[in-house]
């Protein structure tokens, strides 16, 4: 997705003046064609994280169009009240695109994962939050944003992110995504760990169990109706994240079934429940930790779809 962010950024670019970027000293071996091209449009303000958000709400409001490209964790734990009063606050239509979402940086530890910036980004007004799980999710996101000319998250991965869909995503980018539809079990999942949402789905249909898959690649606003509809037609509906288990799509898919008094038999959240990831390992390897793989996810499904039978 990094590779379809600076291609996309600098195809906006070319057609409007008013496109810039701005890094945090990250991105190397990928920003640097957009800094030969476009020159003083690129603007590297180093590590200084709530300096480099109010930098770019300033762009904005003297009518800039910036994309401000950081480390996930950095960028939102650092600078949460520069991106709360200086971007969503004053609605500058700055797009913060934060790469590294949940455990891309998985050997680095705690420091470097994200697995509670879609909690806080939902809580902040005046600010649309995207978790784009491929590339042709990524590129429509990030049209959509342009085009809405709004405070903006886009919450993206780290490395090559194989691709899911097999053609482009319908822009814009407001209503979640069916994949497959099914009659027994729903799964709602958003960002890259869409990819072993995709294989949970194969294994329990495997078992016997028809499954309707969605990608949410916008968390908030929520696409209500399609929560609710899954919720509606089928016995389980669960939630895939590769966040916290507080506050990112299984509490916001919870919250609206709860006050629209729509009850399925089964609901549950996968996510990260609430502790820090203290062992070192790969994406890989924290996502089977935490119950997360294809194989840990599809059989605890499996169990509680059939327990509420």
């Amino acid at each position: 997705m990094r590779n379809t962010f600076i291609q996309t950024i600098s195809r906006l670019a070319r057609e409007d003046p008013k496109v810039m970027l701005v890094i945090g000293d990250t991105g190397f071996s990928v920003m640097e064609p957009f800094e030969a091209e476009f020159g003083p449009r690129f603007v590297n303000v180093g590590i200084a994280e709530q300096s480099f958000v109010s930098f770019a709400a300033g762009l904005a409001a003297a009518g800039m169009k910036p994309f401000a490209y950081n480390v996930v964790s950095f960028m939102t734990l650092r600078s949460a009240e520069q991106i709360m009063l200086d971007v969503c606050y004053q609605e500058n239509p700055v797009i913060l695109v934060g790469v590294g979402g949940g455990f891309a940086y998985g050997t680095a530890g705690p420091t470097h994962h994200a697995l509670q910036d879609i909690a806080m980004m939902r809580a902040f007004p005046n600010i649309d939050v995207y978790c784009p799980a491929d590339p042709a999710e990524m590129e429509a996101v990030m049209l959509t944003a342009y085009r809405r000319q709004r405070p903006a998250y886009i919450r993206i991965g780290r490395s090559v992110d194989a691709p899911i869909h097999q053609g482009p995503v319908v822009q814009p980018v407001e209503k979640a995504i069916p994949l497959a539809r099914g009659t027994d079990v729903a799964i709602l999942a958003c960002g890259t760990i869409l990819r072993e949402a995709v294989q949970v789905r194969k294994l329990l249909e495997e078992r016997g169990c028809s499954v309707t898959l969605y990608s949410v690649p916008r968390v908030q606003p929520l696409d209500e109706e399609a929560v609710l509809a899954c919720a509606a037609g089928h016995r389980a509906v669960f939630t895939m994240e590769e966040h916290g288990i507080t506050g990112g799509l299984g509490s916001a898919a919870a919250e609206l079934l709860m006050e629209r008094g729509q009850h399925p038999a089964v609901f549950h959240r996968y996510g990260v429940p609430d502790s820090f990831a203290m062992l070192t390992g790969s994406r890989d390897y924290q996502l089977d930790y935490f119950g997360l793989s294809p194989q840990k996810a599809a059989d605890d499904m499996w169990t509680r779809w059939s327990d509420g039978k």
